[in-house]
């Protein structure tokens, strides 16, 4: 390597990102997206050890775990660090998200987010306050999300669940299921449609369905993306990842 090839590696910023350990879909979304000049690093903490079916308790251990565990990131010199998973941000109360980013940031002395801080930022960003909302999870998990984005000041016009169990069975869908759902669970009078969890693909429609709503989506992968280039300072456009990028 040259040594300015080696100056333009050190120049880069570096993401750090804790996904849950079935999560698949986080890792794909940012390779696809996430822009060349930028670094990302993840790190996985075991959000349940029975299969692949999601409990309240178990979100909430990782919950209560990612600070320790984000010290591994901040270890390899992130300048940003997210916790991803939406169902384990909202765990611990309606403002938990807020309080869990801050103590993170406190403690580590990183810039720190989490996925529902993120969708937050996100829907403020494009203008929405109207909102429909669509998890992949039965509605005790989507009454959670709900919860902490009305807490904000968000109106929920139709907050839906899928009712899978399995987050990885979650992941197998497709986007254009995804697509169908959203289109199915719309309503007149909404800003914007989200498509809440890191495990599913949700990113990859984005741009299908804003074409076809004429409003903003927002999934979580791409909420955190956005988030976390905006706290290194990176601006710009990323290409097919929606309206969001193009504030």
């Amino acid at each position: 390597m040259s040594t300015m090839q080696a100056n333009t590696a050190q120049k880069k910023q570096r993401i750090g990102m804790i996904v849950p350990s079935l999560n698949t879909i986080g890792e794909d979304d940012f390779r696809q997206f996430c822009p060349e000049d930028v670094a990302y690093h993840l790190h996985r903490i075991r959000l349940r050890k029975e299969g692949g079916v999601v409990t309240r308790d178990s979100l909430l251990r990782a919950h209560l775990e990612a600070i320790e565990e984000a010290s591994y990131l901040k270890d390899l010199g992130a300048d940003v660090i997210t916790f991803n998973c939406t169902g384990a941000s909202v765990s611990n109360g309606t403002r938990g998200d807020w309080s869990l980013a801050e103590r993170m940031e406190k403690e580590l002395g990183v810039k720190s987010s989490n996925t529902m801080v993120a969708i937050k930022r996100a829907l403020k960003a494009v203008g929405a306050k109207k909102i429909v909302h669509v998890c992949p999870f039965a509605d005790k998990f989507s009454n959670d999300e709900r919860a902490s984005l009305e807490a904000d000041g968000f109106e929920i016009l139709q907050s839906v669940g899928l009712n899978f169990v399995d987050a990885r069975q979650a992941a197998l869908m497709p986007p254009a299921q995804l697509v169908e759902h959203a289109l199915q669970y719309a309503v007149p009078g909404m800003d914007a449609i989200l498509l809440s969890c890191a495990n599913v693909r949700a990113f990859e429609a984005v741009e299908e369905l804003e074409e076809k709503l004429g409003v903003a989506v927002v999934t979580s992968n791409q909420a955190v993306l956005w988030d976390v280039l905006r706290q290194v300072g990176w601006s710009g456009d990323v290409p097919h990842a929606g309206r969001l990028f193009k504030r």
